[in-house]
């Protein structure tokens, strides 16, 4: 007698969404124009002085007050809450490339500008306060731009219980894990992203 074979469980391989690549693209662009733009522009007197005030001011630690930490805060939660605000919106996949390529820009332009006013120093200061912000705040804005999108995969039965049960723990995740990394991320500017500053502005001196 033949033995009845039962048929195997495919093995579903986790694909990546293109709109990862297409969000990374955009956010290089934005990037690359605001590189070129600060280039073009140059830096005058006044912005150089303040700049090197403010690096200054970094290093040197000052005492955290409710209005530094409250920009601090929005730096941190800007886009996040602008990603997921888009998720709403008709036609978010552009808006959410739009939000990307702008943050790009902007970031790319903080950080010429310190490298122009500063040199090396400059370079120095955007590894500790853009870099750092840029670990906690892109990856948060990118999972929270894909967490819109619907799913192409249609199915019935136990695979709508276990869609339903993914959109559950997205949405619990988005409730309480996110905010929870950017305050983390808060945290971390306010206390060791001046002493790191301090130290690398000590060390190339």
């Amino acid at each position: 007698m033949r033995k009845s074979r039962l048929p195997r469980a495919a093995r579903v391989r986790p694909r990546i969404d293109p709109a990862v690549f297409f969000f990374s693209a955009s956010f290089l662009l934005g990037g690359i124009a605001g590189y070129f733009s600060c280039r073009a522009m140059g830096i005058d007197a006044e912005i150089r002085t303040y700049l090197t005030r403010y690096a200054e001011v970094l290093s040197s630690g000052g005492v955290i007050t409710a209005a530094s930490a409250l920009s601090v805060a929005a730096a941190y939660y800007r886009v996040p809450c602008v990603v997921f605000l888009c998720r709403s919106f008709r036609r978010a996949f552009y808006w959410h490339c739009g939000v990307f390529l702008l943050e790009g820009f902007l970031l790319s332009f903080a950080v010429s500008s310190l490298t122009l006013a500063l040199g090396r120093t400059g370079v120095l200061v955007s590894l500790c306060v853009f870099g750092v912000r840029l670990l906690f705040v892109l990856p948060i804005s990118l999972s929270l731009a894909l967490l819109g999108r619907p799913s192409t995969e249609e199915g019935s039965g136990r695979r709508m219980t276990r869609s339903g049960r993914k959109s559950e723990s997205k949405r619990l995740r988005f409730l309480f894990v996110y905010p929870a990394i950017l305050a983390l991320g808060v945290m971390v500017e306010l206390t060791f992203v001046p002493k790191l500053a301090a130290f690398a502005l000590l060390h190339i001196s």
